[in-house]
């Protein structure tokens, strides 16, 4: 009987654990949009997904500014974040960006940034998957979700055409992190 009463509680737990796939939200950029507030991006570093033709996939969250700010001051945003910064953490995003070398400053508050998109209160402006064309530097996207009104989330209809990766875009940024991984 206690084998069996085990198993079932092994088996729970395990369910549980798949249900509960946590996401790795990284930083790659701001967005400053003329009459909106703040926004800042990250991409998940979980949903990155190599395709056969050297074209990478990946799930992204645009969220507010504000809402980030308010979130880092929970304690377990702060001490999650606390830990990276003593084993050496470097974001990707600081990677990719050598020049001009980011302070210690600036990579302290990207790591706080990336710990408080992963603390699961935070609600995502948009969530966007997207295709990356790393050797013909184009990007599109594959599907959406938006806010609407009363929080019921508005999907994305199509796929999109290819687009060229602007120069110095948060396009451009997601590109030269995930593309350098193939």
């Amino acid at each position: 009987m206690r084998n069996i009463l085990f198993i079932g509680l092994l088996i729970t737990t395990f369910l549980k654990g798949a249900d509960a796939q946590v996401a790795d939200w990284k930083f790659y950029g701001k967005s400053d949009l003329p009459k909106s507030e703040p926004m800042i991006v990250f991409y998940d570093a979980g949903s990155i997904e190599g395709l056969s033709d050297s074209n990478v996939k990946v799930q992204t969250k645009t969220v507010s500014l504000s809402e980030v700010e308010r979130t880092m001051k929970v304690e377990e945003v702060s001490t999650k974040a606390q830990r990276k910064i003593e084993s050496r953490y470097v974001p990707p995003y600081i990677l990719s960006n050598p020049e001009p070398r980011p302070s210690s400053e600036d990579t302290m508050k990207i790591i706080v940034w990336e710990e408080a998109a992963n603390y699961d209160v935070i609600k995502a402006k948009a969530k966007i998957l997207y295709e990356l064309d790393c050797m013909g530097n184009k990007i599109r996207t594959l599907s959406g979700t938006s806010p609407k009104k009363a929080g019921v989330q508005k999907a994305g209809p199509k796929i999109d055409e290819w687009t060229s990766i602007r120069s110095k875009s948060n396009a451009e940024t997601l590109r030269n992190i995930l593309c350098r991984q193939r």
